[in-house]
């Protein structure tokens, strides 16, 4: 185990219809030197350039892909070769949460315009809760956290769990910066405001267009968002099975149920939760 005390969080979104997907992952600061030359060099050998955008779903027309279809690769294989570098990092840590909108058609009618991106502050302060709780349990001297720039809108809404907005994500962080994040389930520690935990005072937000670690948080999303999807379809999608199994092994599983459920994957509200943990499970056991 590394005995680095510095770590950054990279944080990413997808959004798939009624759901979204937020999360990503975190790491010692000393090894994303390491990380960022191996995620370049992963690139330059399908034929990209080291400054390529890698997502996850990449359009038909997205440069990427482009180069990509060029050098004679496909998006299958740039996906397989991602996952392959993210899983032979040795102190990376998975952090995702599905966010699945279960609200009825009168909520329209009171808010407007709606989709599950009004609650990707819930699932950014989920992230931010076990973070916390990292920092606590392993005695972290400092943590950055950065995510890529949301789309939450111009207008500022704040209702519940409900929190929209140019400006959302980064009062969310200030809230958990001065009066801490909440105490997830089972945990035995207090409520501590981030002030008082070794975190850097406000949240970073990059651009994955230029960010390898932010591409990397986007490739893991993706992956788990289509996870999500094909079984909540009734679709099994082996090789998606497959891709999600590499990505088992780095969830953080300090407090799963067992091992990461809950944890360092987790669904919200509960009445998804009910609906869709059970299938996700079995997906992975057959």
């Amino acid at each position: 185990m590394t005995t680095n005390k510095f770590f950054g969080a990279w944080f990413d979104e997808s959004e798939r219809g009624d759901m979204l997907v937020v999360g990503g992952f975190f790491a010692p600061l000393t090894d994303i030197d390491s990380m960022v030359k191996d995620w370049r060099q992963m690139k330059e050998s399908l034929g990209l350039c080291p400054w390529a955008e890698v997502k996850w779903k990449l359009s038909q027309h997205h440069n990427a892909r482009k180069e990509l279809e060029k050098a004679g690769h496909t998006t299958r294989e740039l996906a397989e070769n991602a996952l392959n570098i993210i899983t032979k990092w040795p102190h990376v840590t998975v952090l995702v949460g599905v966010m699945i909108d279960v609200r009825r058609e009168w909520w329209r009618q009171i808010l407007g315009k709606t989709s599950s991106r009004d609650f990707y502050c819930e699932g950014l302060r989920y992230l931010l809760q076990r973070l916390g709780e990292e920092s606590i349990e392993m005695q972290w001297n400092g943590c950055l956290v950065v995510c890529d720039t949301p789309s939450l809108g111009k207008e500022k809404k704040c209702l519940g769990a409900i929190r929209r907005g140019a400006t959302a994500h980064y009062e969310i962080y200030k809230r958990c910066y001065e009066l801490g994040s909440g105490v997830g389930p089972g945990r035995n520690h207090p409520n501590s405001p981030f002030s008082h935990l070794p975190f850097y005072p406000s949240l970073l937000v990059g651009d994955a267009t230029f960010d390898d670690m932010l591409q990397v948080a986007d490739v893991i999303v993706g992956a788990v968002a289509d996870w999500v999807a094909s079984v909540r379809k009734g679709k099994g999608d082996d090789w998606l099975v497959e891709c999600i199994e590499k990505l088992v092994p780095l969830f953080r599983s300090r407090h799963g149920k067992p091992d990461f459920w809950g944890d360092g994957f987790f669904l919200w509200p509960k009445k998804a939760k009910a609906e869709v943990w059970f299938k996700l499970k079995s997906s992975l056991t057959k």
